[in-house]
């Protein structure tokens, strides 16, 4: 199923913004995020975000997950949107 343009649009701000917030306000200590792909559903009501970890991408994941609401109020300070998503953290296994 192909994408609508605003989707794409909600896509990209979200990842932008997200990576911006992993860095300035919410760093996590010893580890280093990527956001790597964000997913939002057709009713912008769910977003599934990728990401991997420096270290442990799983307990990253848990612990951004237990954060969500947070993240969810930080994100609203970023981007213009009249609801913000409610967010997933989904960790990509780190390949070496």
């Amino acid at each position: 199923m192909k994408k609508s343009h605003k989707s794409e649009k909600v896509n990209s701000a979200i990842k932008k913004a997200l990576s911006e917030i992993f860095i300035y306000d919410l760093p996590i200590k010893d580890n280093m995020i990527t956001v790597v792909r964000v997913e939002t559903s057709p009713d912008l009501s769910k977003s599934d975000v990728y990401i991997t970890a420096l270290n442990d991408a799983e307990k990253v994941a848990q612990e951004l997950n237990s954060k969500s609401g947070y993240i969810g109020h930080l994100l609203g300070n970023r981007i213009k949107i009249r609801k913000i998503p409610q967010l997933k953290f989904i960790p990509i296994p780190h390949t070496v």
